[in-house]
């Protein structure tokens, strides 16, 4: 009689995991690598990314003000901006004010990523400021102040409207117990008009006001008013002119003694009207003059209001600016498939935007297609008949900033899928192919 042998077919079972397993990667191996490298990695980080948890609270340093700075994109700065949270900084710093910053944020907006790559959609991560964001995690300038940098927090974040941050304020005053609120919020009220006109933006800031102050009686503020946009929308102009003449009339109303209210002239101080943005990257948010110029204001309101600093901030001369740094994209690369051409490259740190050009192999005259707001462009294949397409890219700043240089050109084949009959028999695709196509 014949003993069983359970371990055989044991062993059989594990073989034949180990060979499916095996014929999984190869499969997710072959499929990673018809991606280029630079959309993989964003694939990657897009997908794993979350909203961290607000930063642990710290202890304010002997004697330091503190203070929480309440605003938008404006205030929040891209990365890579010095932002005038940081000019407003240096200014306490050359006062002898010691002052610490608080909040629930700590970085500058990032880049951002492309919402699809081809036919895969990128999830967006789960969860929404103001306990925490991916929207507020990049960095700072390069050279900004080391001391600076251990403690940038603030309550400021793209996108935030005036009518959204009355919710949370009582919250953000409670836990963080300012003694001073520097808030800059209302443009996008007035933009999106969710509020109506400036009597209701006045009423949500009133709101604002009481409801920090529930949290903390003796709480004080300096308040701006709202900067114009170049160029204007409808009737921004004259909405945002009611809603800075309503908060002139109603901030010496709603200061007490124990809680008093400066208004800060933002508009008055900021070079932004609908006419042109000297100080506005993109006819709006701030470029280096603009930060100087924002910072100035509060530093003239918290002098005139508090006798903080002696000196108003000073506004350097448009020849001492600091220049934001720039340079050429790198790993730049073009594949194609049957609907066009996908071209990457690696993101430049504090890069605004990227402009792109592209044009038909044999043509002279590129075609532009500027402020591309991710580090990837499509470009659709056109109707008549063209083998390839070649591109170049380059870092933008933005309006009167410096522009970058162009990087090499590289150029992509229509793949052989997407050709018709009559163009596979074409000898320029098959010159090109042999050619090494895209190679340069």
């Amino acid at each position: 009689m014949m003993r069983s042998r359970p371990l055989r077919w044991r062993s059989i079972v594990m073989k034949t995991a180990f060979f499916v397993t095996m014929i999984v990667v190869l499969r997710v191996t072959v499929t990673a690598n018809t991606i280029p490298s630079s959309l993989s990695l964003r694939l990657k980080s897009s997908v794993v990314k979350s909203y961290p948890k607000a930063p642990k609270d710290i202890e304010l340093r002997p004697g330091a003000i503190s203070i929480m700075i309440v605003g938008d994109s404006i205030s929040q700065g891209g990365e890579g901006d010095w932002t005038w949270r940081y000019r407003l900084w240096e200014w306490f710093k050359s006062q002898d004010v010691t002052v610490d910053f608080v909040g629930p944020f700590m970085g500058t907006r990032p880049q951002a990523v492309p919402s699809t790559i081809g036919d895969k959609i990128i999830p967006e991560p789960l969860g929404l400021p103001p306990t925490g964001g991916a929207i507020t995690t990049a960095g700072y300038a390069i050279d900004i102040d080391p001391e600076f940098a251990l403690n940038p927090r603030h309550f400021t974040a793209v996108g935030r409207a005036l009518w959204e941050d009355v919710d949370f304020i009582s919250a953000m005053v409670e836990r963080y117990n300012p003694e001073y609120l520097l808030v800059l919020l209302g443009f996008n009220d007035m933009l999106w008009g969710i509020t109506g006109d400036g009597s209701g933006v006045l009423a949500n800031m009133e709101r604002f006001v009481a409801l920090a102050r529930a949290a903390k009686p003796n709480i004080k503020f300096a308040i701006g008013n709202v900067p114009h946009r170049a160029p204007q929308n409808g009737d921004l102009e004259v909405r945002t002119d009611a809603y800075n003449k309503l908060l002139a009339g109603a901030i010496p109303q709603w200061s007490t003694e124990i809680s008093p209210i400066e208004l800060v002239h933002m508009l008055e101080s900021y070079s932004c009207e609908p006419d042109g943005c000297p100080a506005g990257y993109d006819g709006l948010h701030p470029n280096t003059l603009g930060d100087y110029q924002i910072a100035h204001a509060f530093s003239r309101a918290l002098i005139k209001g508090y006798k903080l600093g002696n000196t108003e901030l000073a506004v350097p001369d448009s020849r001492d600016l600091p220049v934001r740094p720039i340079s050429i994209p790198t790993n730049f690369r073009a594949v194609a498939d049957a609907h066009g051409a996908n071209v990457t490259w690696d993101k430049v740190y504090g890069a605004r935007g990227y402009d792109v050009q592209s044009r038909v192999l044999g043509e002279h005259t590129w075609i532009l297609w500027p402020n591309q707001q991710v580090n990837w462009f499509h470009a659709a294949w056109p109707e008549e008949k063209v083998i390839e397409i070649e591109f170049k890219v380059r870092m933008n700043n933005g309006h009167s900033e410096k522009e970058g240089e162009w990087s090499r050109v590289i150029g992509t084949c229509r793949p052989w899928s997407s050709l018709t009959s009559e163009e596979k028999w074409d000898w320029r695709w098959w010159y090109r192919r042999l050619s090494r196509c895209s190679s340069r």
